[in-house]
């Protein structure tokens, strides 16, 4: 087999690590995480909450999977495993009330077959054309106000990393809290309009009303009421030390013998290439960039790139069986 990696914060100068965070157990386990960061900027000992998620998830299956004569764990097993672990290392750590959690694509090889877990958005490709990703509803709302914010941003001279710095801000904290001198009562009513139109199509009717009211609460104020929540077309899944449900969990299993790769891979990376290696992946990364750098085109986003900073952390992992 061929083994193949890389994992890339979204800080271009490589001065802070991601939130990002991969296990390759040869012939056992292949799994990527990507941690999700409390939006205040705290940090506990040091580490975000959203990489402490992701590390506490991680060992959770390392220990899971190391032991050779391991029983097999069913979806729920291994997701109450990685909840228990993130709650017990937040409390051990002294996190207090933090945000932090993570999403988790995960392959185990189980001698015939493959079993795969997805939780949240992040992905598993099997033999360069099967794509198994899932992405929440719920980013339709904040990639639609962030897109309408920035082109009214633009339209004022707003340029470069100041445009997607206050865009930024903007969508985060809400757009309620947008400073008059900035944008109007007017135009935040019109970007709300807007946005709204854009997401009727792609939305379930119990969502579109809520278009303004997360718009205006922002992703800080709005978007965790529907973490790991059923019921309601906006609830996403999350491994956060509760419990975790959601339509976006997936799980299922391949006949070992019909798979010659597996890609998996956490959403910094927008687009799928054509190719299966590693060195594809990144290429295609960067064809993104140029062609979308703010993220609010082809490859529209809640974030986008600066000089600074990619738009998120990226990881892929590439096994080639042969």
């Amino acid at each position: 087999m061929k083994i193949e990696s890389c994992s890339t914060p979204k800080c271009r100068d490589l001065s802070q690590p991601g939130d990002d965070i991969l296990v390759v157990l040869p012939q056992c386990l292949y799994a990527v995480f990507d941690g999700a960061t409390d939006t205040s900027g705290v940090s506990v000992q040091g580490e975000s909450p959203g990489r402490l998620a992701a590390r506490l998830a991680a060992m959770a299956m390392v220990r899971y999977a190391s032991p050779l004569d391991h029983a097999l764990g069913s979806a729920q097993d291994l997701m109450r495993a990685m909840n228990q672990s993130i709650a017990s290392g937040l409390t051990a750590a002294g996190a207090g009330p933090v945000r932090a959690g993570t999403t988790v694509a995960m392959v185990e090889d189980a001698g015939d077959s493959l079993r795969l877990l997805i939780v949240g958005d992040s992905g598993i490709r099997i033999n360069g054309t099967e794509l198994l990703r899932i992405n929440k509803d719920i980013d339709l709302i904040y990639t639609a106000g962030r897109v309408a914010v920035l082109r009214q941003l633009q339209a004022r001279g707003w340029r470069e990393d100041a445009l997607e710095r206050e865009t930024r801000q903007l969508v985060f904290k809400g757009l309620a809290q947008a400073d008059p001198a900035l944008l109007s009562g007017q135009d935040v009513a019109q970007l709300l309009a807007q946005a709204q139109a854009a997401c009727a199509p792609r939305l379930q009717p119990d969502a579109i009303d809520q278009v303004p009211l997360l718009l205006l609460a922002g992703i800080a104020g709005g978007q965790y009421a529907y973490c790991n929540r059923v019921g309601h077309s906006l609830g996403y899944a999350v491994l956060d030390g509760t419990h975790t449900q959601g339509p976006d969990v997936l799980s299922l299993s391949r006949r070992k013998s019909e798979v010659h790769s597996i890609e998996l891979f956490t959403d910094g990376y927008l687009s799928c290439p054509a190719g299966t290696s590693v060195r594809d992946w990144e290429d295609e990364f960067f064809r993104v960039e140029a062609q979308d750098f703010h993220k609010c085109g082809a490859f529209a986003g809640v974030k986008g790139s600066t000089t600074t900073l990619f738009s998120d952390d990226r990881t892929v992992l590439t096994v080639h069986f042969h």
